[in-house]
C-alpha cells in the first residue's frame, strides 16, 4: 500500500470527527479467542468468495434450487475478538508522567533502503540528537531518556503522525531476531515494574513472555487520524495483534474501525483494560477525536510452533537483549545492531551457471526478498572477463572485485544479503575458482542450475545465433556460430573434446558410445587431465559462442567445484523443478524457499513469478531426428553420472534425482 495522500487523510478524519459526533454505538464485545492465522495470509477482501451450486430443496425433495455456497475457508467470519478486560492501573502510573507532551520534533530516524540496491541514510544516529538540559528518567515517553536509557527503534510512518512510543519488545519484518529493549529486561527496576504489570494482559490470552515478538506503548495525539489501512510485511500472517486501551480520557472521542473492507468497518470499544484481538489484514483506522494523548498498549505474539518451523527451515529466530543507549540501524524491512555493522561479507552467494538453466529468473526471484540488494549488474563477470591481471595484491584485487556490489553501503546491515549470477563461470573452474578462494576467502553460498542438456544446447544456439538484442548484448554472444548450421556447431564441440582426449568412448563417425569404455575412463586421472586441457584452450572471454555441448556435461563441471568447497556451500537444482506444471508439484515458490534455506534467510512470497530472459522459438530439432537420436545417446550416460552423483556425492535424496533426462522413449 502507498502513503494515503493528505487530503484523503484529511477527508477521514472529517468523516470520523462526524461519526464520533454522531455517538455511533460499538459493536458488541464477542471472544471467539484467537483469530486464525489461516485468515491472515491475504489482505481481507469486502465479501467471501462463493459459488452457486444446485441442491436438493427441503421442501420438495423432487426439485433442487439454487444456492449460494463460500468456497473459502479462509475468509474472516469476523475481525475482532474480545479476549478479555484488565486493570491497567499499574500500566497507567508508570506512564502518566509525560502522557501529554507532544512528541518531539527531533525523531530518531534511521536509514531506509531504497529497493534498487543503494542505500539511502535519510537521518541520524543517537550521538546526533539534541542534547536537553535535563530530563526526568520517570518520563518514559522523553525521547532522550528513551535515547539514553532504553534503545530508539523507528516506525516510519507513526513517527510521520506524531505517534510518540515506548518500545519494549520489537522484531525486524520476517521475525528474524526479536530484540528485549532495557525497558523489558527484569534487571532493572523499570523492566521489573513494566513486566509486572503487563503480566495481567498476558495470563488473560493465555500466552508466555516467550511468545511476545512486539510489544510497546502508543500514543496518539489529540486530532490525529490514521487513515484506512491493513498492515504489511511477512510478519502480519505469523503474529497474533492485540490491543489493549491504557490511557483513553473519553473513549467516545476515540474512533477504533475495523473491517473486511472500508464500507464493513465496525466500531470497537476503546474502554481501559479491553483486550481484543484483531485481524490486522483486515482495514482498520484510528481517530482521537479527543483533547489529550490516547494510548494503547500494541503487543504481537507467535505460535509455540513457528519457532520450530523457523529452526526447519535453517533460518532459526534469535532474541538479543539490547543494552541500554545501543544504536540500532533500520531499513524499512530490517534491524540490525550498529555493533554487529561489517559483519557481513560481500558477497553472499553466486549463481555459478549453467548458462540458459534458469539462472537469470532464480537471480531475479531471489531479488524480490526485501533483505537481497542487488548488485551492480547481473553477471558482474569479475572473476573470468573483468579480471584485472594488472592488479598485483590481494587487497587490489578483492577491491576491484567488490566495486560490482554495494559492499560499502551494506555494511551497517549486517542481514541483508547481496549476489550476483554469472553463469560462464560453473564451466570457467580453471580460473574462477583460484580467484574465488582469493578474493573472497570467506566462500560465499554457491547454486548451480542445471536443465536437459540438449534443450539447454539448443537455448544456446538460438541465443547466441540471434539477431535481437542490443549492441553489447550482440558483441557478447560473438559472431563464429552465425554462419554455422546447429549441427555443425554441435560437432565441432564434439570434435574438440575428441581431440583433447575428452571422448575415448565416443566415435565420431557412428556416434555412438562405447559403454564400457565410458565407464572405464569417467573419474580417472586421464578425464582429469583432458577435461582441463579442454577447459584451458577451448574457452575463450571474448565470445558466448563456445562449448554448446560440453556445457550440459554437469558432472565433470560440477566435480571441479565439489572438490574445492564443501558440501555445505552447494544447493544444485534442476530448471524442470521451478516450472509451475513440474509434475512433482514443486515449482517457482518451492524453488525459492530452497534457495531462501541454502541462504539462511527467512521465507517470503514472491509477487512476480514470470520467467525471465526467456525467449519463445520453434523446436530447432523438429524433423531431425537423427541428430535426436546422437544427442541423447552421447548426453544419457552423463546425465546417469551426474544424477549418481548427486545421490552418492552430495547426499541428496535419491527420489530428487532418480531418472533424470533419462530421453526413454
Amino acid at each position: 500500500m502507498g502513503a494515503t495522500p493528505p487530503e484523503e487523510i484529511a477527508r477521514q478524519h472529517a468523516e470520523a470527527c462526524a461519526i464520533v459526533e454522531s455517538r455511533t454505538p460499538c459493536a458488541p464485545r464477542i471472544d471467539h479467542g484467537e483469530v486464525p492465522l489461516r485468515w491472515k495470509e491475504r489482505p481481507t477482501i469486502s465479501s467471501a468468495p462463493a459459488a452457486i451450486q444446485e441442491t436438493a430443496n427441503p421442501n420438495s425433495p423432487e426439485e433442487s434450487v439454487e444456492v449460494l455456497v463460500k468456497i473459502d475457508e479462509n475468509y474472516p467470519e469476523w475481525c475482532i475478538s474480545s479476549r478479555g478486560q484488565v486493570d491497567v492501573s499499574h500500566i497507567v502510573k508508570l506512564i502518566t508522567e509525560g502522557v501529554n507532551e507532544p512528541a518531539s520534533l527531533l525523531s530518531a530516524k534511521q536509514s531506509i533502503k531504497s529497493k534498487n540496491g543503494a542505500i539511502k541514510k535519510n537521518g541520524t544516529k543517537k550521538s546526533t540528537l539534541k542534547k536537553a538540559s535535563a530530563f526526568s528518567s520517570s518520563n518514559l515517553w522523553n525521547e532522550q531518556n528513551a535515547a539514553q536509557n532504553n534503545v530508539q527503534i523507528t516506525r516510519p510512518s507513526h513517527d510521520a503522525w506524531g505517534i510518540k512510543k515506548i518500545v519494549l519488545v520489537f522484531c525486524d519484518d520476517f521475525l528474524h531476531t526479536i530484540y528485549t529493549l532495557p525497558w523489558y529486561q527484569q534487571r532493572n527496576k523499570v523492566g521489573k515494574q513494566i513486566h509486572a504489570a503487563i503480566q495481567p494482559i498476558l495470563d488473560t490470552l493465555g500466552i508466555e513472555q516467550s511468545q511476545l515478538v512486539r510489544c510497546l506503548l502508543a500514543g496518539l495525539p489529540p486530532g490525529v487520524t490514521i487513515p484506512v489501512h491493513h498492515d504489511t510485511g511477512e510478519w502480519v500472517k505469523y503474529t497474533h495483534r492485540v490491543h489493549v486501551p491504557i490511557v483513553v480520557p473519553d473513549p467516545t472521542k476515540v474512533l477504533f474501525r475495523c473491517g473486511p473492507a472500508e464500507t464493513k468497518m465496525e466500531r470497537v470499544d476503546v474502554t481501559p483494560g479491553h483486550v481484543f484481538e484483531m485481524n490486522n489484514q483486515a482495514k482498520h483506522a484510528v481517530t482521537n477525536a479527543g483533547s489529550e494523548f490516547r494510548v494503547h498498549l500494541i503487543l504481537d505474539y507467535v505460535d509455540h510452533s513457528f519457532f520450530q518451523n523457523r529452526s526447519s527451515q535453517n533460518c532459526p529466530t534469535k532474541r538479543v537483549t539490547l543494552a541500554p543507549g545501543e544504536t540500532i540501524t533500520q531499513t524499512r524491512r530490517s534491524i540490525d545492531r550498529a555493533l554487529d555493522a561489517n559483519t557481513r561479507p560481500v558477497p553472499s552467494y553466486l549463481i555459478l551457471g549453467a548458462q540458459k538453466a534458469g539462472t537469470t529468473s532464480l537471480y531475479e526471484y531471489i531479488n524480490q526478498h526485501p533483505w537481497v540488494v542487488r548488485a551492480k549488474r547481473r553477471e558482474t563477470h569479475c572473476l573470468d572477463w573483468r579480471w584485472d591481471d594488472t592488479l598485483k595484491s590481494t587487497l587490489a584485487r578483492r577491491k576491484h572485485c567488490l566495486k560490482f556490489y554495494h559492499a560499502d553501503s551494506m555494511k551497517p546491515y549486517p542481514s541483508l544479503r547481496t549476489g550476483d549470477s554469472t553463469p560462464s563461470y560453473l564451466l570457467d573452474y580453471f580460473r574462477v575458482i583460484p580467484r574465488l578462494k582469493e578474493c573472497f576467502d570467506h566462500e560465499p553460498q554457491l547454486i548451480v542450475m542445471t536443465r536437459d542438456p540438449i534443450k539447454r544446447a539448443l537455448s544456446h544456439y538460438v541465443m547466441v545465433t540471434s539477431t535481437d538484442g542490443t549492441p553489447e548484448q550482440l558483441a557478447i554472444r560473438g559472431v563464429e556460430w552465425r554462419n554455422k548450421t546447429l549441427e555443425e556447431v554441435f560437432e565441432e564441440d564434439v570434435r574438440n573434446m575428441k581431440e583433447d582426449g575428452l571422448l575415448p568412448y565416443w566415435n565420431v563417425e557412428t556416434k555412438c558410445l562405447d559403454r564400457e569404455r565410458f565407464d572405464e575412463f569417467i573419474d580417472s586421472r586421464e578425464e582429469d587431465e583432458a577435461w582441463e586441457r579442454y577447459i584451458t584452450t577451448r574457452i575463450t572471454l571474448n565470445t558466448g559462442s563456445y562449448s554448446p555441448l560440453a556445457r550440459g556435461l554437469y558432472a565433470l563441471q560440477c566435480r571441479q567445484w565439489f572438490r574445492s568447497f564443501a558440501k555445505d556451500k552447494f544447493l544444485v537444482m534442476k530448471l524442470e523443478d521451478m516450472s509451475s506444471s513440474s509434475l512433482d508439484g514443486k515449482g517457482v515458490q518451492w524453488t525459492v524457499d530452497k534457495t531462501m534455506e541454502h541462504l539462511g534467510l527467512p521465507r517470503f512470497e514472491l509477487k512476480d513469478v514470470e520467467k525471465k530472459n526467456a525467449r519463445e522459438y520453434n523446436d530447432p530439432l523438429e524433423g531431425k531426428d537423427k541428430l535426436r537420436g546422437w544427442l541423447e545417446r552421447f548426453f544419457a550416460p552423463h546425465n546417469q553420472r551426474f544424477c549418481r552423483m548427486m545421490v552418492e556425492d552430495m547426499g541428496c535424496e535419491e527420489e530428487d534425482w532418480k531418472d533424470v533426462w533419462s530421453y526413454d522413449s
